[in-house]
């Protein structure tokens, strides 16, 4: 079981993959506009086009957690959750929506504070597809929301997720360009208690034949992102690399303990995160993770 964070579906294509569409439908647009025998007539059957599209998707694509229409979906509400799932499946909802609770309990016990939380559950990968989240993930968590595949959670999961969006509300920054892979997926991990990936002793063994990741700062910003995905998904070691994270973080926790940790947190809202991490804990992020290297040898 593994996870990823769906920003790069949201800001990535996004940015990227709508930027390009956007301007080359624009310039299209433009074109046909001035060749056009009747301008209105032809704005009026374009327009019409455009909102079609855009009611496709969020009534069946990536923007549905945030459409006011979910067909085929009920809700359940409790305080700042809500748990949207298939009307097909209610005994699956309920299940969700009481793991999902102690899960967002977990987060706004660290963060301090509760921030609203929506959660949609697929039942199929096409589902997780279209939602806007790479069809084999477990779940994804970004500044919209949450989604959730039915067959593959757990209240662990559900909490990293909900730790995903809350980091990112919390600090007031785009986490995929302002917070280290290791740091965003280890406080998840942590706080969703994934400690099945690896031991001290497995990195141990990792480091000592050089499977180990040494250059923390190779998943830093949006090419770390990237580098992330690729371990996650194309050379399919997903297991080192938040296991690797999950550890550092609780090592971590460990010496600094979770007020260290938060204030840490409160500290990156005004500056960036290397910054953050020296005025706090005293360190750089590199220096910590040789302590950590340091510990994991012994």
């Amino acid at each position: 079981m593994f996870h990823v964070h769906s920003s790069i579906i949201i800001i990535c294509a996004m940015i990227y993959l709508f930027g390009f569409i956007t301007i080359f439908v624009l310039i299209d647009l433009l074109r046909g506009y001035l060749s056009a025998k009747n301008k209105s007539f032809y704005l009026a059957r374009n327009l019409i086009g455009l909102l079609i599209v855009i009611v496709v998707l969020f009534l069946f694509g990536p923007f549905f957690i945030i459409s006011p229409i979910k067909l085929g979906y009920s809700s359940l509400k409790e305080d700042n959750l809500t748990v949207f799932y298939p009307s097909s499946a209610p005994d699956t909802g309920k299940k969700i929506f009481e793991e999902a609770k102690r899960a967002i309990k977990t987060n706004d016990e660290f963060y301090k504070i509760s921030y609203d939380t929506p959660i949609l559950v697929a039942l199929t990968p096409f589902d997780m597809l279209r939602f806007g989240s790479p069809p084999e993930a477990g779940g994804t968590g970004n500044e919209l929301g949450i989604n959730i595949r039915a067959d593959k959670t757990n209240e662990g999961l559900i909490a990293h997720e909900i730790s995903h969006r809350y980091l990112a509300l919390f600090t007031k920054k785009i986490p995929v360009f302002s917070v280290p892979r290791w740091f965003d997926e280890g406080l998840a991990s942590y706080l969703g208690k994934m400690d099945h990936y690896k031991r001290p002793e497995d990195l141990k063994i990792d480091l000592e034949e050089g499977q180990y990741h040494t250059n923390i700062t190779r998943w830093q910003g949006y090419y770390g992102l990237i580098r992330w995905l690729d371990l996650t998904f194309v050379n399919r070691n997903p297991r080192l690399i938040y296991g690797q994270s999950y550890q550092m973080v609780k090592y971590l926790f460990d010496k600094y303990g979770q007020e260290g940790v938060y204030q840490l947190l409160l500290t990156f809202r005004e500056t960036s995160f290397d910054k953050a991490f020296y005025m706090t804990l005293g360190i750089t992020p590199e220096e910590f993770h040789q302590r950590f290297m340091d510990y994991i040898k012994i």
